[in-house]
Parts: C-alpha cells; sequence; structure tokens
C-alpha cells in the first residue's frame, strides 16, 4: 500500500491506496508530534479499518516545516520506506512559473498535478483549506500562479475573535443573502462573500487561460462551497492525495 500524507496548517490527511481506491482519515495538525505517536496513530487508524497489508511506499506534501522530519523519520524507522518529498524539483509535468519556485505550496503542486493528469489543460483548481486557493495550469504546461485568500472558517475565527459581541459560530446551517440573525448574517457574509470573491478570480482567471479552462475543487469546504459556485465543475474529494500518488508512482518509474 502507499501512503500518502498532506500536511495542512490545521489538519493533516493520511490515506493509504490500496486496490484502486484511498481510504482517508482527517486528523488535527500537531507540530509537536512525534514520529512515534505518528505511528501509534497510523497503527490504530489501520487496524480499526482492518488493512493489514504492508505500507511499501510514502508520499508527503507540508507546509509545516516542523513535521518534516517527525514524517521522515516515521518513514524511515517504522515503515521502511524513504518517503518522497512534493516540490518543485519534482518531474510534475508541468514547468513552475512562480517566484521564487520554492514559494508554491507543497499541496498546490499535488492538486496541480492531479487535476492535470486527470482532466488536462488548462485547469484551474479551488481549495478550501484552512486558506482557499486558487492555482492555475495553461494549455502550454505552464503553472501560471494563483491566488490565496483567507478560508471560512479562518475568517469566522477572525471576527468572533476581534469583536465584543460576534460570536463563534459553525459554517454548518442555514445561509441566505440576508440574514435574520447574527449567526445568519455571520454565515451570509463569510460563505456567500467568498463564493462572490472566488467567481470573480475564477472569472479572471478563464480570462488569461480560456472559457474552456476545467474548475476542480477539492478541500474539506468543498462539498458546502460547491453548490454555490456556478463556475465549479466537478469535486474531487482526494484531489491531493491522488497528485502524491502519480508524483510518486513517477519518480520510481524514473530512478528504477
Amino acid at each position: 500500500m502507499l501512503l500518502g500524507i498532506d500536511v495542512g496548517n490545521t489538519h493533516t490527511v493520511l490515506g493509504v491506496y490500496e486496490s484502486g481506491r484511498w481510504r482517508a482519515w482527517r486528523v488535527h495538525t500537531n507540530p509537536a508530534r512525534t514520529e512515534d505517536e505518528h505511528y501509534t496513530m497510523l497503527r490504530a487508524l489501520l487496524e480499526a479499518e482492518g488493512l493489514t497489508a504492508p505500507i511499501t511506499g510514502v508520499a508527503i506534501c507540508s507546509v509545516v516545516p516542523a513535521l518534516e522530519e517527525p514524517l521522515r523519520q516515521l518513514a524511515r524507522r517504522w515503515l521502511g520506506c524513504e518517503p518522497l518529498f512534493v516540490s518543485h524539483a519534482l518531474a510534475l509535468g508541468f514547468r513552475v512559473d512562480y517566484e521564487p519556485p520554492t514559494a508554491v505550496g507543497a499541496d498546490r503542486l499535488a492538486n496541480a498535478v492531479a487535476a492535470v493528469h486527470h482532466f488536462g489543460m488548462p485547469v484551474i483548481v479551488v481549495d478550501f483549506g484552512t486558506a482557499t486557493t486558487l492555482d492555475a495550469v495553461s494549455r502550454e504546461g505552464v503553472y501560471v500562479g494563483g491566488a490565496i485568500l483567507p478560508g471560512v472558517e479562518l475568517m469566522l475565527e477572525s471576527l468572533a475573535g476581534r469583536t465584543a459581541r460576534l460570536p463563534r459560530i459553525a459554517i454548518e446551517g442555514a445561509c441566505q443573502p440576508i440574514g435574520k440573525s447574527t449567526p445568519e448574517s455571520l454565515r451570509s457574509g463569510v460563505l456567500l462573500g467568498s463564493v462572490g470573491a472566488i467567481e470573480h478570480l475564477l472569472r479572471l482567471f478563464r480570462e488569461e487561460l480560456g472559457s474552456d479552462a476545467r474548475v476542480i475543487a477539492t478541500g474539506g469546504l468543498a462539498p458546502r462551497f460547491a453548490p454555490n459556485c456556478p463556475s465549479i465543475q466537478q469535486v474531487e474529494p482526494m484531489l491531493t492525495l491522488d497528485g502524491l500518488r502519480i508524483l510518486w508512482q513517477r519518480h520510481h518509474r524514473e530512478v528504477a
């Protein structure tokens, strides 16, 4: 089995690829977690799902530098694998036109790899995570950049933390343009306001890339947003993990 690990600022997604599909779990990101703690957690998740096949490969994308060494040791010490970390230096299938190339998040690169592989070019990926990111690959095979917005949960936390009378609310619940209560008003501003920003950016992206650019959504909040974003054509919950799988397979073919 291939183990894919997508480390975000808020959540970490661990997935194993077996029999042509992903089995995945979302846990809180903890920069203090050691390689031993990661292994204990991973083993418990695998046992709970009845997964007994050995892990034969590990691919990682991380935006939390403090966790890279513990995850490297998890792979080496506990799983007997040399992990593949996503970076711009891998064979991505497109050229990175970003300054500097090292500044592109590994998760954004993995998303773009999977989107290009499955949907061709030009393509746009919208990832709803701690930050909402948009990434674009042109029909010429160039990652041309993207946009970064505050994520919905980040906006809600900021409003609750920096105002005296606005409560912390869950994003789930009624959402209409004119809120009839403070929670509804917050959802309207944050959810529908974000939809408006995303739709505007997608229109501008397509003016540059071409109107035929496919728009793919991923991330934990993608199912909440997609029904409100007419430009989003498909939701792919496992897009980042699939990018890890594609890169791992491509890398090991090259070094074989």
